[in-house]
């Protein structure tokens, strides 16, 4: 009876699978195409060369890159939110950025070169991963945007 489980299974397991695509590398214009298909506002912006993508989460902006390339396919992304405007004595100091990279998963801190706070995160594409997985890296960084904004008193 278990192998008739297992034939069945193994029968299945292609409709399962089904609209599941993994990807190994995206161009600018595939993640521009799920950007618009999962309704994410963004804009194509040019900057050292390359181009890059401005994501908008309600009244917080992230700079989407695309890393790892070979002529237009790359093989990572690179999510980064650069939080300006502190006074020196408001700017929150190393101590508070290595407490949000010691408790919270997901994402990184540090402070810039000019002394503001940066949080970044990025997705390795060549072990594959799917468009879902793709679309909770989108969301789970703007979950970890609105959280740091707290955390840093922005």
């Amino acid at each position: 009876m278990r192998w008739l489980l297992a034939l069945g299974l193994l029968l299945l397991a292609p409709v399962l699978g089904q609209g599941q695509e993994v990807r190994t590398a995206v161009t600018l214009e595939e993640v521009e195409a799920l950007l618009q298909a999962w309704g994410f506002r963004h804009e194509r912006m040019e900057g050292d060369g390359k181009p890059h993508l401005l994501l908008y989460f309600g009244d917080l902006k992230a700079t989407l890159q695309l890393l790892l390339c070979e002529d237009t396919r790359c093989r990572a992304l690179l999510l980064q939110a650069v939080f300006t405007g502190f006074t020196p004595e408001d700017r929150p100091d190393h101590a508070r950025l290595n407490g949000w990279n010691r408790e919270k998963l997901f994402s990184r801190a540090y402070l810039d070169e000019d002394g503001d706070p940066v949080l970044e995160a990025d997705l390795d594409l060549e072990g594959g991963v799917t468009n879902g997985a793709i679309r909770a890296f989108l969301e789970n960084f703007r979950d970890s945007m609105r959280e740091f904004t707290g955390w840093i008193g922005f």
